[in-house]
């Protein structure tokens, strides 16, 4: 995740919904495409009296220069509707028109970018695309048709790559190429099926982008398939969400009210976004999920994304159903045998650890005290067994070069560190270890009065050092943060760090960092409990995970 400059969103510029009509798209042309009462049935050989349904009295009504998204779950016809559209197949009842003319062949009046691409490999991007134009406009010279094909790779970004194969391309270069051959027919209608399904995110929502830009330019009108909600309510000016198959039919029809141009982070700020958000994963993980029988409250109100806090919720366009929102802290476990099995072996893993860290810690603390059994006494001091276990135990407390007079202070015995001295200097002693009557050393983070002494692992307090440890910390968290930020609110947690950048302990700072704290890599990156027994100083660190612009990650010293 990258730091871009921050973005300021005031209610003064951001979009709301207080001018929907602005977003009704003005034709001359209603009912630009129409699918009338069309139906979808194949042969049963096995079982002839049960014909598979595949559609089941589809009716849609698409305006000239409109964009359209489907969405429904796989297997609910969505294909099969966009290749009647497209002429490849017919529909058993009904009928599918295109300007009032019935659609039964391809032609290039509609043209189709599958998600694979489709592209020759033989040949390169300039001449994929002119194997379309050559065909279309066969009247036209061969400069004439050159200028459509430079135009349209320049349209789409790719003039320095116009002679490479589809081999030496990206998967969103491959894409670019496609929609550029699409294009070039000057077609009335551009069919999209799942166009951006198989590119990374970053990809995706620059794709997304140049595609807004070319219907803009060209008031094509789109119909496009996606299973993502969040691509759909950026892209569509309606959402058509269709039922489960078999037998599939139009579930919702739903207007989407965010005026153009559109902007990504001002749309996500507008709480109509996540009302029209929640309805699309109502309708699709609980009015028809897969297996209903299975779809509990849970299940469905686990994914839905809650209104900001800050912002004063819109009057919607039509009743949407109450949906609530469960942290992740709150999902019910899935109970299974299996799962049980790891979570056993996982426990035994970590016990026959920590063990084996217990028995070294001891081994070391008993050579320590042969060690100050040899050496010249230097200063007895009498101290109570420590109360924490052996394996918490640090390194010896480092010596200074020099003594460095203590202060004449009665010891404190209130407090449960064995030595507690009133000036914030180490104890000054010999080269020698401390020598105790018990076989532990001195901690010297068992001070608990802030006001005691500071020993050498209690904090790091050179700019440069603290500087470059967090500079570590946040390439460390950057590279291991790939999630794609559901939550809306920016999640603060406070991280202790060693000197080698490793996280010993994270502290959520507010309720949003904690309910989604599992979409962070903090957890996997922190170390073990029984890892940290070292001398190593540590530094205290905020790390703010915006959910700006797909992610933002801040990292700042610690006040």
């Amino acid at each position: 995740m990258s730091n871009p400059p921050s973005q300021n969103l005031t209610p003064e510029n951001m979009q709301t919904l207080k001018t929907p009509q602005t977003t009704k798209i003005q034709t001359d042309k209603p009912g630009f495409l129409t699918i009338k009462d069309v139906s979808k049935v194949y042969p049963n050989l096995k079982e002839p009296e049960n014909p598979f349904v595949i559609l089941d009295g589809v009716n849609l009504t698409i305006n000239e220069g409109e964009f359209i998204c489907l969405i429904g779950h796989s297997g609910c016809g969505k294909s099969t509707l966009l290749n009647m559209i497209a002429g490849f197949n017919g529909p058993t009842s009904g009928e599918v028109a295109l300007a009032g003319a019935r659609i039964t062949e391809p032609g290039p009046d509609r043209m189709v970018v599958f998600q694979n691409y489709s592209l020759l490999p033989w040949l390169t991007a300039t001449e994929n695309i002119h194997l379309g134009v050559e065909t279309v406009y066969a009247d036209k010279s061969a400069d004439e048709q050159n200028k459509i094909v430079q135009d349209h790779l320049e349209l789409v970004g790719l003039t320095e790559a116009c002679n490479k194969r589809p081999g030496q391309l990206s998967g969103g270069m491959k894409q670019r190429v496609a929609i550029a051959r699409a294009l070039a027919t000057r077609p009335k209608l551009l069919i999209l099926d799942e166009p951006f399904g198989a590119l990374d995110p970053i990809t995706r929502e620059e794709l997304q982008e140049e595609l807004l830009k070319i219907w803009r330019e060209y008031k094509i009108t789109i119909v496009m398939i996606t299973h993502d909600i969040d691509e759909a309510l950026f892209l569509a000016d309606r959402i058509v969400m269709m039922t489960n198959g078999p037998a599939a039919s139009i579930g919702e029809d739903v207007h989407i009210p965010f005026s153009r141009p559109r902007n990504r982070t001002r749309i996500m700020e507008d709480p109509k976004y996540y009302e029209l958000r929640n309805f699309a994963l109502e309708f699709l993980f609980s009015r028809y999920a897969h297996h209903e029988e299975d779809t509990t409250e849970s299940d469905t109100s686990a994914v839905m994304l809650p209104l900001p806090a800050s912002k004063k919720r819109a009057v919607a366009d039509r009743q949407m159903p109450p949906v609530s929102f469960v942290p992740h802290a709150a999902q019910p476990l899935e109970a299974s045998p299996i799962k049980g099995g790891i979570l056993a072996v996982s426990w035994l893993v970590a016990m026959a650890t920590l063990a084996a860290v217990n028995v070294s810690a001891v081994s070391s603390q008993l050579k320590q005290a042969k060690l100050a059994e040899t050496a010249p006494p230097v200063a007895v001091v009498s101290s109570p067994p420590s109360p924490a276990p052996i394996a918490a135990i640090p390194a010896p407390v480092p010596v200074s070069p020099a003594p460095v007079p203590v202060s004449p202070a009665p010891i404190a015995t209130g407090s449960p560190a064995p030595i507690a001295t009133g000036s914030p200097a180490p104890v000054a002693v010999s080269p020698a270890p401390i020598a105790t009557e018990s076989p532990a050393p001195i901690a010297a983070t068992a001070v608990a009065d802030p006001k005691a002494a500071t020993s050498a692992t209690s904090g790091i307090s050179d700019q440069a050092e603290l500087d470059a440890i967090g500079q570590q910390l946040y390439a460390q968290i950057n590279d291991n943060w790939k999630t794609t930020p559901t939550f809306t609110e920016s999640l603060t947690y406070r991280v202790k760090v060693k000197q080698n950048g490793d996280i010993l302990q994270f502290d959520p700072t507010n309720k949003a960092a904690k309910d989604f704290v599992k979409e962070t890599p903090l957890p996997v990156l922190q170390i073990p409990t029984g890892a940290t027994a070292d001398a190593q100083k540590t530094a205290e660190f905020q790390v703010t995970f915006s959910p700006t612009n797909n992610g933002v990650l801040e990292v700042k010293a610690a006040k």
